[in-house]
């Protein structure tokens, strides 16, 4: 499930929404969705069932890349056996055929090493989750322990800022922030207070 919006390097002003009542969130998300602005990403310290959904993302791709992993490793142990039984080394074991059933057991082992390292590589890979790399989307101290976070892209957004603030407080919002970045790396989160000009 990982977009190319869900980054908020490529987004010069971001505004945050954070909540304590997942209900609320989700309801929430859904509305500023259908309002055409743009959510870059929401962040939970839990599960919040139906949030995909909400946020309009498209369904993973990932099962595409286990089944086409699972096949690589399918393949590469089939011939491995096939080339080592036929020319290699050829035995008869117990009077079985060299090719056959016998396969079966590193085949299936082979398909699923190959199917979770592809897929573990793929997601890490995919996700920029790479070691030592310093996150940036730090927004509250309490968001990895009972606070949920929205984050919604301000530039080019369908609903003005002000707009935003207002339905992120009529939907329980508890906070509200502004980030605006000046480069990769240089920020600054600015504290919106309700009914205050933007």
């Amino acid at each position: 499930m990982i977009d190319s919006k869900l980054y908020l390097d490529r987004n010069k002003t971001v505004m945050f929404g954070i909540f304590e009542n997942p209900d609320k969130f989700l309801d929430t998300v859904g509305k500023i969705h259908k309002k055409g602005a743009n959510i870059i990403d929401c962040y939970t310290p839990f599960p919040v069932h139906g949030i995909e959904k909400a946020m309009g993302l498209k369904r993973s791709l990932l099962p595409v890349g286990a089944f086409i992993f699972g096949c690589c490793g399918f393949l590469t142990a089939a011939s491995i056996q096939w080339y080592m039984m036929r020319y290699d080394w050829p035995m008869i074991i117990g009077g079985k055929p060299t090719i056959g059933i016998s396969f079966m057991p590193v085949l299936f082992e082979m398909s699923v090493l190959f199917t979770a390292f592809g897929l573990a590589f793929i997601f890490f890979f995919r996700s920029k989750m790479l070691h030592g790399k310093i996150p940036s989307e730090r927004v509250d101290m309490r968001q990895t322990d009972d606070r949920l976070v929205i984050a919604i892209a301000t530039d080019n957004a369908a609903v003005s800022k002000s707009e935003l603030t207002d339905m992120l407080f009529d939907g329980g919002a508890v906070e509200v922030k502004e980030r605006t970045n000046h480069d990769y790396e240089d920020f600054t989160d600015v504290e919106i207070k309700r009914g205050s000009n933007i």
